[in-house]
């Protein structure tokens, strides 16, 4: 999971070289001239941009591009360049978003450097800077030029990455960079593999440039299903290509290799309406999101106010669950977390406001058990230190100022939140576009939800929490568990605390005097009066995992808190996606036991126009942005921000499918729901 940065060497002119492959990034002062040729010309692109015929469809006005190279940024740069120009003139222009790879990726401070010769380019720079990823593989959203750029950066061999890209439609990609080192400096990159990949992304007609004329490149590309045309190079060099994507059959065997139709995301491409139900942070990330896409929003909360349910606790820790494992779950937690924290800093500077400190979190190995499972963790180097780094009991008591004898993992980027104040902002944001009307007190009937869903330009999503096993919708796994949290007032000695502490429970910096601690875990308990006996076990819990804290040991017993039901699911991952049709699945599934292959079954069945973001837990405020992101973009038919596998292990259907697998019976699970 964590990368290697790029080992950069400067030219007496400027130019970045990486050591690895003994190659320059971009030409001596040629850099932007030289994308401009190769690229940005070739492709064609501000003619297609300026001609693009905008749909009625918000969803139809995107325009894709890939590029197999990140490197320093400076094609990228460069093509925002040319699109912020074209807006400055009043073009009406479709979205912009770009794919991009990158195995070894440059560190900030290269980064700048490199295209520091580039002064038409610092606007660009500036602004990916502040939302630089860390070297974390994986797919890593940013949001640029005022939400009209979407810049996915994945992060590893490419060869890794391109199979990740889901392509549900015909083709992905308008436009190609096939950029990267020469092949004779990279020949590990440039090979049938890309060529297949290519192939399997690119949309009918779509385009593709890059500098070099090797052979094995023209051969790779015809084979793949383009037709190339000849074309001078830029400056001194001959030759270069430019192809076209025209022979859509010569992707067949590999769309086929990558399908798993019981894990399909329909997209709705006609999408103009979307109505939500629920009121926390699922539905405020939601909504924001679809109206920043210019997709309007109705808002059904069945309360008299928003953030009523789990996402109404004072404070809530901000962090990751990593382990020593690159786990599916730790995948999830990682990237969302990561794209979380980047997606709140958008928040606030787009004139949110909410609670909150990016103060750090300590994981405090309270005993020896914990402390082991610790050092395994940081043994393992699996994920960057920016992330999450071992510290000694001396370094965590300097940072959280209070007594501390304990080593700890220091999440540097995490810190506390105040949920309510954070949903509320979402909405106001998602209403300040005129996409978005919030209604309170609201359920919809029985015939609303069909009028709805016979519609296809409008869709249903039940990001109802706690509520969800309620919903008319076929059986989903749900696990309701009933958390309280307490308002502790702090003693002059806690009130010194300067960091998020977790051990077995969370226990944040005094705000406004007072400090959050919890949180109980009382299964299929959905009644959400506060209770003294639950305040008494938070307050144990904290004692006893801090047992040699004195300033712990010195607080009073909370008097007041709050409970609420958090849902969650069997494995702790969210439900994210459509709400399948179970019993035609489980007629179109009931032989997945033979293991046949993916591909030979049939494109998964679900309810029309349905579909379902919950299943949080006790994680919303980590996981929600990333989660709500995915299920917007697949109802867009855009790139999906996560891997397949992860996409898949997100799926709602997901249990059905390991129980067909296993031949167990998935209905069993649901005692209320007949089997006939």
């Amino acid at each position: 999971m964590k990368l290697s940065h790029a080992q950069i060497s400067f030219k007496s002119s400027g130019t970045p070289v990486a050591d690895y492959f003994s190659d320059v990034y971009f030409l001596d002062a040629h850099g932007c001239a030289e994308t401009d040729y190769v690229f940005i010309e070739q492709n064609d692109l501000v003619n297609r941009w300026s001609q693009f015929e905008l749909s009625d469809s918000p969803s139809q006005n995107v325009f894709v591009i890939a590029e197999t190279g990140f490197g320093s940024g400076l094609n990228f740069f460069q093509t925002l360049h040319h699109y912020s120009q074209l807006l400055a003139q009043g073009k009406s222009l479709p979205r912009l978003h770009f794919l991009s790879t990158e195995k070894f990726p440059m560190t900030v401070a290269d980064l700048q450097q490199s295209i520091a010769v580039y002064a038409h380019l610092s606007q660009w720079v500036d602004e990916l800077v502040a939302q630089y990823p860390m070297a974390l593989a994986g797919c890593h959203r940013m949001h640029l030029c005022n939400g009209l750029v979407t810049l996915d950066l994945w992060l590893g061999d490419i060869h890794d990455t391109l199979p990740q890209w889901l392509n549900e439609h015909n083709g992905l990609v308008d436009a190609w960079f096939l950029d990267g080192f020469a092949p004779s400096r990279n020949p590990d990159m440039w090979n049938e593999a890309l060529f297949t990949q290519l192939a399997r992304l690119s949309k009918p007609n779509g385009t593709l440039a890059t500098f070099t004329a090797a052979g094995l490149v023209k051969r790779g590309l015809v084979k793949a299903g383009y037709s190339l045309t000849k074309t001078k190079g830029f400056r001194y060099k001959r030759e270069m290509i430019r192809a076209t994507f025209t022979d859509e059959s010569a992707r067949v065997p590999t769309q086929q290799a990558h399908s798993m139709p019981y894990y399909a995301r329909p997209a709705q491409p006609s999408l103009q309406h979307v109505t939500i139900l629920g009121g926390g942070i699922a539905a405020g990330c939601l909504a924001y999101i679809l109206s920043q896409h210019d997709i309007k929003v109705t808002i059904h909360c069945q309360d008299s106010a928003l953030a009523q349910g789990a996402s109404g606790n004072d404070l809530g820790g901000f962090y990751p669950q990593l382990n020593a494992q690159a786990s599916t779950a730790s995948q999830v937690h990682a990237g969302s977390f990561v794209y979380a924290r980047r997606f709140y800093d958008e928040l606030l500077a787009n004139g949110a406001e909410f609670g909150h400190s990016w103060c750090g979190v300590l994981q405090v190995a309270f005993n020896d058990k914990v402390q082991a499972r610790q050092q395994n963790l940081i043994d393992k180097q699996l994920w960057p230190e920016s992330l999450i780094q071992g510290i000694n009991a001396n370094q965590a008591a300097q940072l959280a100022q209070v007594d501390l004898p304990y080593p700890a993992l220091l999440i540097q980027q995490g810190g506390w939140i105040s949920p309510p104040q954070l949903v509320k902002s979402l909405f106001t944001l998602a209403q300040q576009t005129g996409h978005c009307k919030v209604i309170t007190q609201s359920t919809l009937r029985a015939d609303d939800i069909l009028r709805i869903t016979n519609d296809p330009s409008q869709a249903i999503i039940y990001a109802t929490g706690a509520d969800s096993a309620q919903l008319p919708i076929p059986p989903l796994p749900y696990r309701l568990v009933r958390g309280q949290v307490e308002r502790a007032p702090a003693t002059p000695q806690s009130a010194a605390l300067q960091t998020v502490l977790c051990h077995k429970g969370y226990f944040t910096p005094a705000v406004d005097g007072v400090h959050a601690l919890g949180s109980t875990y009382v299964k299929d308990d959905v009644n959400c009066e506060y209770r003294d006996s639950e305040a008494q076990l938070n307050l144990a819990m904290h004692q006893n995992s801090l047992q040699e804290c004195a300033w712990i040991q010195a607080m009073p017993q909370p008097n007041s808190g709050r409970a609420a039901i958090r849902c969650s699911t069997p494995d702790h991952l969210p439900l994210v996606g459509a709400v399948p049709d179970v019993h035609q699945q489980l007629l179109d599934f009931n032989q997945l036991y033979q293991a046949k292959p993916a591909h030979t079954y049939p494109q998964a069945q679900n309810v029309k126009g349905q579909y379902v973001l919950t299943g949080l837990g006790s994680r919303g405020l980590t996981t929600a942005p990333l989660m709500a992101q995915l299920l917007v973009s697949q109802l867009l038919g855009q790139p999906l921000p996560v891997t397949q596998p992860v996409a898949n292990a997100l799926n709602p259907n997901r249990f059905l499918i390991r129980d067909g697998i296993r031949r167990l019976d998935y209905l069993a699970r649901f005692a209320a729901i007949d089997p006939q």
